[in-house]
């Protein structure tokens, strides 16, 4: 059976409950929106509040005037130490300077003692030239023997000896041996 009348009845009924609804719903997202509105307000002031008194706090016991006393003793310390690490590596390029130098004297020195071994090499060819000299004449004095040997023991004793009094004193006697052997040959 139909019945128009409790169809429209239920009709309105429904309607009536969807806008109860909706104004239920639209009621609770305004009150949401003004207890956000009003919190972030709240945090607002509260984030004011917060960061006054810290101000307020920092100038009363002058903490943001010993900050930047701190920055500046820390640019002074890194000022200082960057000047002491100079003062370092300037120290170390003359020690390394004043070593350079070292090294060419003493190879300057290396060099003049090789000339003197090689003078000295120079004098004991000859000598030994001296001592063929004698050796092939068959000469039968003892006394050039012995300033051969004289002069040999003198070479190897006078190795860490002034070289320039050794070549010398060698010349010398290869002088003296010299005129000895004419002597001796010519009789």
């Amino acid at each position: 059976m139909y019945l128009p009348f409790k169809s429209a009845e239920l009709n309105v009924k429904h309607s009536y409950s969807q806008y109860t609804f909706l104004f239920f719903h639209l009621n609770i997202q305004y009150s949401l929106s003004f207890f956000q509105n009003d919190a972030k307000k709240k945090i607002t002031e509260e984030e004011d509040n917060f960061t006054r008194e810290v101000t307020e706090f920092n100038n009363e016991y002058g903490l943001t005037s010993n900050r930047d006393l701190l920055i500046k003793k820390k640019v002074k310390t890194e000022i200082n130490d960057l000047d002491n690490e100079a003062a370092l590596l300037k120290s170390e390029m003359e020690s390394m300077e004043h070593k350079n130098v070292q090294l060419n004297a003493l190879q300057l020195q290396k060099n003049e003692l090789k000339q003197d071994l090689f003078a000295l090499q120079i004098k004991l060819t000859v000598v030994t030239k001296a001592e063929k000299i004698v050796t092939q004449q068959h000469l039968s004095d003892l006394k050039i023997y012995l300033v051969l040997d004289r002069l040999k023991k003198e070479l190897e004793k006078c190795k860490d000896d002034n070289w320039e009094s050794v070549c010398e004193t060698l010349q010398t006697e290869i002088e003296i041996l010299q005129m000895v052997c004419h002597f001796h040959y010519r009789f």
